[in-house]
């Protein structure tokens, strides 16, 4: 790249077989379903709000979901919308901005620590089948205002995922900020946990189809993705990347913004 590369950030490490090694199945289902520290009652009041509205169809069930979900959870803006069988797990910790569009059969997933785990700004619109999770222990995933979220496209928020304005990810696109350990030849993958060092993508990026973006990349402003690209490494803002692994494929863009 032309312009000099964006520090990565720094590693942290989990392992959450040792974190939650003393919980029981349902105290589990509690935490995964409504958040930690969450009870019972709450579970049920719950699981009977979105049992009952995330089937309704047409117009009238768009407007039970808008009218009650904004006032049982109070960081869903009233002019925030979502479709039929949307999946929300921990959703008092998710905020959805004015304008903001959520298609059918989306996951929104908020399992963290975090208050703020989940965080949707003004008017972002997040197609149907795609997953947005925030990941345990104190993930997040903070989308900016005017972004689209293709169909398909999984996003991993477990060391911090933060997307500007105007962002475009196309469908079926992979953006995970974490990485599984394997230092231990002697242990299963599975048992040595996960390095997470979170993924910062600026205003105006344009990512496409089927990208995929690995832990601890920034994306520079204006940068553009190309499809089916892996991306293992920070992108300059206005540079035009692609291939497996992504490299500069033409000249950046002189005007990023």
């Amino acid at each position: 790249m032309k312009e000099e590369q964006p520090a990565s950030p720094e590693s942290r490490r989990y392992n959450l077989q040792d974190i939650y090694a003393a919980e029981s199945n349902l105290r589990r289902y509690v935490r995964l379903t409504v958040g930690e520290g969450a009870g019972l009652g709450t579970l049920f009041w719950h699981e009977l709000l979105l049992g009952v509205c995330t089937g309704l169809p047409g117009l009238i069930g768009l407007g039970i979901r808008n009218l009650l979900y904004s006032l049982v959870f109070r960081e869903f803006d009233r002019k925030s919308y979502l479709g039929r069988h949307v999946t929300l797990r921990c959703p008092r910790q998710i905020m959805l901005a004015s304008g903001v569009m959520i298609d059918d059969f989306v996951q929104l997933i908020a399992t963290s620590r975090r208050s703020d785990a989940i965080r949707l700004g003004q008017g972002t619109f997040v197609r149907s089948y795609a997953m947005v999770n925030a990941g345990p222990p104190d993930g997040f995933v903070h989308i900016g205002h005017g972004c689209s979220i293709g169909q398909a496209s999984i996003l991993y928020g477990n060391g911090g995922l933060t997307i500007g304005n105007k962002v475009m990810i196309a469908g079926q696109c992979f953006i995970v900020a974490s990485s599984h350990n394997f230092d231990d030849p002697q242990r299963p993958i599975r048992d040595q946990g996960f390095t997470a060092s979170g993924i910062t993508i600026g205003d105006n990026v344009w990512i496409g189809a089927g990208a995929k973006i690995l832990d601890g990349v920034t994306i520079g402003e204006g940068a553009i993705i190309g499809a089916n690209a892996v991306v293992n490494r920070s992108v300059a803002a206005g540079a035009r990347v692609g291939g497996v692994p992504a490299r500069e494929i033409g000249p950046g863009r002189t005007d990023a913004s």
